[in-house]
Formats: structure tokens, sequence, C-alpha cells
């Protein structure tokens, strides 16, 4: 169970959040599994890479951070007249709660002095490749607590304020059993290529035995003055989910809530989308309207050398062709 040590300000009972969903405050739990052990000189994670200190503290500095300024209740607004910073008081102010989840003395957390009172540090003992399970017992344990939880990857950045409520509106208008994942990119200042949607899609054959990705393959939802299109993606990873209250209750109920299956890619990637692939059915917004839901890649893998293993393509096959690659 968590304990003060762990979660600040969790509340002492379940309560009926939705009373007045529009006007309540949002309370979001964030559970991030943290790992940094250098070890080898070359590797495709770069949380055991030889010299990636700096570049791996930067990403979980970056991670943190930008939940509080998207997300989180301490932004404010500079009056030079009175020379005032005045609180921002939103109509729906969100609470935010962070736990970084780690394995021994494998993690970067004690050179986040600065925002220690940004989060909260849970330790534990596991293997470190099934940390991210140990978040997955987190959010169990918190279930009934918060309006949304959320299992960000240590190198995830969230910059859009209304990320939480474009997933609200999505939710409302298409149930629960429909879980919208945001697109996840890669950005650099060096054309031809600035801007990457490094898991747009993915081979069929790779997600077919978890997934029917023909089950309702594609939704619509009116946004400002445009529809947003989302379709059953073949490729649902993102670095991170989010479940609603709703969604988080019929995932523990569901047969795949830690069942310790690490088949999808790897272990970690298996505790990052397998078992809510499974569970839910995944949309991401379509390719032009990538926009409306995405998360930054801190740790940049493909963008750098996408023309070195990638032709440039004016527009994607219809979703029905599959693809030839991994």
């Amino acid at each position: 169970m968590l304990t003060d040590r762990t979660v600040r300000s969790i509340p002492d009972r379940k309560e009926n959040l939705h009373k007045s969903k529009h006007d309540a405050p949002m309370r979001t739990l964030i559970v991030m599994p943290h790992f940094f052990k250098a070890s080898v000189q070359v590797a495709t994670n770069r949380s055991t890479q030889i010299g990636a200190h700096d570049e791996r503290l930067r990403a979980l500095i970056a991670a943190i951070s930008s939940l509080h300024q998207a997300l989180g209740g301490s932004t404010y607004g500079l009056d030079h007249g009175e020379r005032t910073a005045w609180h921002m008081s939103p109509a729906a102010p969100h609470a935010l709660d962070i736990v970084i989840v780690t394995t021994g003395q494998s993690h970067l957390v004690d050179e986040l002095a600065p925002l220690q009172r940004m989060l909260r540090h849970h330790s534990t003992d596991a293997d470190p490749l099934m940390l991210g399970f140990e978040c997955h017992k987190l959010m169990r344990d918190s279930y009934g607590r918060y309006d949304y939880y959320g299992y960000v990857e240590d190198d995830i950045v969230i910059t859009d304020p209304l990320f939480l409520r474009k997933r609200r509106l999505f939710d409302e208008k298409f149930g629960p059993y429909a879980l919208l994942q945001p697109n996840r990119y890669e950005a650099s200042p060096i054309p031809p290529v600035t801007k990457l949607y490094v898991d747009y899609r993915l081979a069929a054959h790779v997600t077919a035995p978890y997934q029917d990705i023909a089950d309702q393959p594609r939704l619509e939802l009116s946004f400002l003055d445009d529809v947003i299109a989302y379709e059953r993606t073949s490729y649902p990873s993102s670095g991170c989910f989010f479940l609603s209250d709703n969604q988080l209750g019929i995932w523990i109920e569901s047969p795949h809530f830690l069942d310790s299956d690490i088949s999808y890619l790897s272990p970690l990637d298996s505790a990052v989308t397998l078992s809510v692939m499974k569970t839910f059915r995944i949309y991401k917004p379509v390719l032009d309207q990538a926009w409306f839901l995405e998360v930054l890649h801190a740790s940049p893998r493909w963008i750098g050398s996408v023309t070195q293993i990638a032709k440039l393509a004016a527009q994607p096959p219809a979703p029905g062709i599959p693809s030839t690659g991994k």
C-alpha cells in the first residue's frame, strides 16, 4: 500500500470523484519507473550506457518539471506594476502527485535536490527489467483516489495543459473501453525531418496476437472548429499511458493485470503497453492530426538517423495495407 513516504496528499477514503466533474479539481497520480546504472559502452537503452548520465538526468528533470508546468497548480503571472506574481486560479485546478519508482541504488534521484518537493521516491528491490510492474501495483493501491492515473517513463515530456481535458472529452464520448494514447515524437533542429512521430506504425503481425485493430477501427470527435479522427494502431506504444478511475478499475479486474507477460518487444515495453493493449481498444490521433495528443521523447533514438534507415514519402498507405518491416 502507499504510505505518506510514497505519495503526498492522498485522500483518506474513496469518494465520488465525478459529482461535479467539470468544476471540481482534477486529481492526477503519476508513477514513473526510473533506472540508471552505467555499465556498457553501447546500449539501445541509455539507462545502462556509459556516458549517458547527463542526458538521462536532463530527461528525468524535464519529465518531472513538465508535468508540474502542464498539469500542476504552481503557475503564476508576473504583474510588473504591482511587483507581484499572482497565482493562477483556474476553474478546475489540478492536484498532482508524482512518484518516482526505483530499485536499489541504480537511480539519479539523489541528484534531484531542487525538485524534491515535486515528487515522492518509492524505492524497491525489484528486478530492474520488472520495475514497471511495481508501478502497476502503486496504481492499483491508489484506485478510487484520483481522476486520472498515469504511467510515464522517465524521458517523456508533456507540455500540453489540455492533455487531460482532451482525454476527458474522448473518454466521455467513447466510453471506458476505448483508450486514447498520445503520439510520441522526437525533435531536431536539423532538416529534412525536424519532428518525427516515432511510434506511428509497426508491422501488423507484432501486435496482432494481442489486439484486433479491425474492431471499430476509426472514431471521430468534434474539437474547436475541426473534427479529429482517431484510428486503431498497430503500434500502441507511447512511453506512457493514462487511465481514468473507471478504466483503472476495469484494468485491475481484468485477467491481464499483473499477469507477468513480457512477450511484447521487451519487458520494459510490455510494462508500459502490453496489459493495457490486451484490455482496451487503443487509439491514436491520425498522422495528419497527431498534434492533438502528443508527448516528447527527451532521449531521442530515431530522428538523428531516420534518413539512413527509412525513405521519406509523401503519404502513408491505407491502414488495411500491411507493413513489411519490423
